[in-house]
């Protein structure tokens, strides 16, 4: 897979890190609207071109997949951009700013014969794999919990008035979509879509949440999702069954230690995640693309899409 990115923000790098080990993932472009930047990104890892022309860039021959990293708002156009020109595409979370859009690059994707991705590291971390084999084990599910809170520096520039992008109601910004989309995305993997959405959110003045908690309701059991930029707090998810429960840290974006205690009796059942979290979800997309696996790809955009319609009802209820 020949990549071209599109962003040059920590996320690209630490992504541009995590696949450096990966002889089959190569990047081979990056995109920028400055020239510095775009240089200054290519310099740093070794990437042989750059642009800052979406339409030269989305015309290089040698690129076959695009990563984007934009802010929230422009990953909808940019990826369509993308799809008309023959490149597999891998957008970073949240996918779209509404379920339409995110069905739209679907249908994008199979009209030119490519696959499109969310790019959502804990569906692919080999933890998180393993304990969906173990669910069942304890028993009816009866309640989830999850929080992921982390303080953002860019929380103290929005309170000095400095409105970032990820601040930003313009650019599809805010908690829910910026940090809690992980627990979102965990729970409905595992269990599908909630027959119920409420999510109740901290807003800032100008009406954008900083944290808030998601209530999903299923038949037989209730799953809270807790996401925060302006508190810190322990990062866990916790599966609780009548016949036991499953505990998970540091959480649906990291999932590196996952225990489980049956009658009292405590196991830890992780498994070995040696590689960057980023990696994971690379080493997929690569096997999907290559092998052409068009009913794996199915099911994760179908997921995708799922995720984007709770998004979307969530984000209504506050305003957003």
């Amino acid at each position: 897979m020949r990549l071209g990115t599109i962003g040059s923000g920590k996320i690209v790098k630490e992504m541009l890190r995590a696949i450096e080990p990966i002889e089959e993932v190569t990047c081979v472009a990056a995109y920028s609207r400055k020239q510095e930047t775009a240089d200054a990104l290519a310099g740093e890892f070794q990437i042989p071109k750059t642009y800052t022309s979406l339409e030269e860039f989305f015309a290089d021959e040698d690129m076959d997949a695009v990563y984007i990293a934009s802010p929230n708002k422009l990953h909808t156009e940019q990826a369509l951009q993308a799809l008309a020109s023959k490149k597999h595409v891998i957008c970073e979370k949240p996918f779209t700013p509404t379920a339409d859009d995110a069905r739209k690059l679907k249908e994008a994707a199979k009209q030119n014969n490519v696959f499109v991705f969310e790019a959502v590291p804990t569906l692919f971390l080999p933890n998180f794999l393993e304990l969906s084999n173990h669910i069942e084990r304890l028993g009816p599910i009866r309640l989830i919990q999850c929080n992921y809170s982390q303080y953002s520096s860019r929380y103290d520039q929005l309170k000095a008035g400095e409105v970032t992008n990820i601040f930003d109601p313009a650019f599809a910004g805010g908690a829910l979509a910026d940090i809690n989309v992980y627990n979102l995305h965990f729970v409905l993997r595992l269990f599908g879509k909630p027959s119920e959405v409420v999510y109740k959110a901290n807003l800032f003045e100008n009406g954008v949440d900083t944290s808030g908690i998601a209530l999903l309701s299923y038949p037989g059991f209730q799953a809270s999702c807790v996401g925060a930029k302006d508190t810190t707090g322990e990062n866990f998810v916790s599966i609780q069954g009548e016949k036991g429960y499953m505990y998970i840290k540091p959480g649906a974006n990291g999932a590196k230690n996952v225990k489980i205690t049956i009658d009292g009796k405590t196991k830890d059942i992780s498994v070995k995640q040696d590689r960057a979290r980023l990696a994971y979800e690379f080493i997929h997309f690569h096997r999907i693309i290559s092998q052409n696996e068009e009913k794996t790809f199915e099911g994760l955009i179908d997921h995708t899409i799922t995720v984007a319609e709770v998004l979307e009802d969530a984000r209504s209820q506050v305003g957003l």
